[in-house]
């Protein structure tokens, strides 16, 4: 093999900005947000050629926007077959329109949109997390992000005792490799602890009666899971994404979605659990920060703070006769 010289630092730029458009685009398709912004900023040459608005928005579209998962819905999916997933992407594709545009991101540029979406830690855009879907817990550790939804019953009640979580891990890109471990979550959350005849009180009256009540006590504890499960993947590069021992192994960009059922105890509808939910732990790790001499990666964690009830009051709205409904626009 012919040895490779090196080249002086003028040669090495003018190599740099030497390359067409359309090759520009493509080579920062695979460069994350921090890293087209460091490019830009070397150069006017740099930024006008790589990080562009058009490397902005194919940026923002890989990370935010997955087109096979947008507007799908979930019992769609499973019963659809793979010929009209591939008409429905073919149909996606030869569309003129543009689906996005930086002002529904809160930005007047795909650049700005980028910083934006990034410093609000939005979710992936799919059919678990629509456009208008209500985070309750959200959590950043490292090259992981995670998101926490509930799976909302037509009434708001808690079915059988139990609230379905839906917490979303992705691999923003800063990472070559994330393990998911994704039948393992933890919970804490208030319970009350009461002397004299609160407990019944408690009970017959719901959840919401526990910050009134004289002799009640909340308490911080851990949680009961009842069943933890994958339930989606968006960004596919593997063909066996989970491996024998549960873990997803998530390249850049790539996402994991997971059903998790909560037993509830007193708790009658879904504002009476966020109330007093206090933090969801999944087991995550970036494997880039492991040694090469270890076999096994290391297990962190990613914690996902509830949202406060004062947001949690605006999300619900309360009618005559008890019944409890989503409020719009929250």
């Amino acid at each position: 093999m012919a040895s490779c010289d090196v080249l002086p630092d003028g040669d090495a730029t003018a190599t740099v900005l030497a390359v067409p458009e359309d090759l520009a685009l493509y080579i920062a398709s695979f460069l994350g947000g921090e890293t087209l912004a460091r490019l830009g900023a070397a150069s006017k040459a740099c930024g006008s050629l790589y990080a562009n608005e058009a490397a902005w928005e194919a940026c923002v579209r890989a990370r935010w926007h997955d087109p096979r998962w947008l507007d799908v819905p979930m019992d769609y999916y499973r019963a659809a077959t793979n010929e009209v997933l591939d008409s429905l992407r073919r149909a996606r594709r030869s569309s003129k329109k543009p689906r996005v545009h930086p002002k529904q991101c809160g930005a007047s540029s795909w650049s700005a949109a980028y910083r934006e979406l990034h410093r609000r830690n939005a979710p992936p855009r799919s059919w678990l997390t629509p456009r208008h879907a209500k985070v309750v817990a959200r959590g950043r550790q490292g090259a992981c992000s995670a998101w926490v939804l509930v799976q909302h019953t037509p009434d708001c009640r808690c079915v059988d005792g139990t609230v379905t979580l839906r917490v979303v891990v992705q691999n923003t890109g800063a990472a070559d490799r994330v393990r998911v471990l994704v039948d393992d979550c933890s919970l804490s959350w208030l319970v009350a602890e009461t002397n004299d005849n609160a407990n019944a009180i408690l009970r017959a009256a719901g959840a919401r009666e526990l910050q009134g009540r004289e002799h009640a006590v909340a308490v911080p504890r851990t949680g009961t899971i009842l069943e933890c499960r994958q339930v989606a993947r968006g960004h596919e590069r593997r063909t066996f994404p989970t491996d024998a021992l549960g873990n997803a192994w998530l390249q850049p960009l790539e996402w994991v979605a997971m059903e998790v059922r909560v037993a509830t105890d007193d708790c009658v509808h879904e504002h009476d659990f966020l109330e007093r939910a206090i933090q969801l732990c999944v087991k995550a790790r970036d494997c880039s920060t492991i040694s090469s001499t270890s076999r096994t990666a290391a297990t962190g964690h990613i914690k996902l703070a509830f949202i406060d009830d004062a947001t949690v009051h605006r999300m619900y709205s309360e009618l005559p006769g008890g019944y409890v409904m989503l409020s719009d626009g929250v």
